[in-house]
């Protein structure tokens, strides 16, 4: 290789260096709204365990139990807020009958259900488990109208990522894509 081509190659590799800087000030620059929503008791924690991590990476969460209580019943003001264009994304894990209330009275809300991103334990998903029930057979049509259907098992063990991975995972990518402008 002679001492141009060589050159030309170190210039090139800094200007791409540059771009690297310039968008991951940008990502460093976006902010999202993330709704996590899901069961009370044991599920409060998981969900307040995420938020952490999630604000660690420089995301505004919101968790209706913590953030609207007990000033005002989340059940009251939920579908208000999560219809708000600032909210990002929406997160329901549904381990519960409340949240799989939730996810009932969102999954088909023009403004809300384009957000949400829902978890299923595995065994439930339409396409991985084996449940025929009526929840199920939502979660399809969802699936098939909005996709964001996730299987997830929380036992490390296995094949399907845990909740938690999933809502970083996709949270990070969108904050990634939204300082992109390609969301």
């Amino acid at each position: 290789m002679g001492v141009l081509t060589i050159r030309v190659i170190q210039e090139t590799m800094q200007k791409i260096r540059k771009v690297i800087r310039e968008l991951e000030s940008q990502v460093k620059d976006t902010c999202i709204i993330v709704v996590l929503l899901g069961a009370g008791g044991k599920g409060v924690e998981k969900r307040r365990s995420i938020c952490k991590r999630l604000e660690e990476n420089g995301m505004l969460v919101l968790i209706p139990e913590d953030d609207f209580a007990p000033d005002v019943a989340p059940s009251a003001v939920e579908e208000e807020v999560l219809g708000l264009a600032d909210v990002d994304l929406i997160f329901v894990n549904v381990e519960s009958w409340g949240s799989a209330t939730e996810f009932g009275q969102f999954h088909d809300k023009e403004e809300i259900a384009p957000k949400l991103r829902v978890m299923v334990p595995h065994t439930y998903h339409p396409l991985y488990g084996n449940s025929v029930g009526y929840l199920t057979d939502l979660y399809l049509t969802h699936l098939a109208k909005y996709g964001h259907i996730y299987a997830y098992d929380d036992d490390e063990e296995s094949a399907f990522p845990t909740s938690e991975e999933i809502v970083i995972t996709l949270a990070s990518r969108y904050r990634l894509l939204k300082a992109l402008g390609k969301v």
